[in-house]
């Protein structure tokens, strides 16, 4: 699993980009085939308020995961932003499981016994 880590505006620290990875990496464990994780952090400020917004893409074979939040610091908006991957990930996961369960061929069917028409 590769990450590529953008901060438009500004330039990341190194504690900021390993503490990125150190959370972000623990997603194999609910989804297997991550390709790559795409993680943007990107600082506005509204008014008084500084905001960052923290953008997950995660390219997944089939449909790519798009996760975005926000807060008022990095570390907290990257922590709501693993947190909400998980969610996804994991209801992902299941519904590969129940679609792979229905597609097999080798499952028991319970056949109805034949109705017998009119004596």
């Amino acid at each position: 699993m590769k990450f590529r880590i953008e901060t438009p505006g500004h330039r990341a620290s190194p504690s900021l980009k390993a503490f990125v990875t150190q959370k972000l990496g623990s997603l194999d464990r609910y989804y297997k085939d991550i390709q790559e994780i795409e993680v943007t952090l990107l600082n506005e400020v509204k008014g008084k308020n500084e905001v960052v917004n923290c953008t997950l893409n995660i390219r997944i074979p089939g449909k790519d995961e798009y996760i975005k939040t926000r807060s008022h610091i990095f570390e907290d908006a990257v922590l709501k932003a693993a947190e909400a991957a998980k969610r996804r990930l994991r209801i992902r996961k299941t519904q590969l499981q129940l679609a792979n369960k229905k597609k097999t061929a080798n499952r028991k069917v319970a056949l109805k016994p034949a109705k017998k028409v009119g004596k």
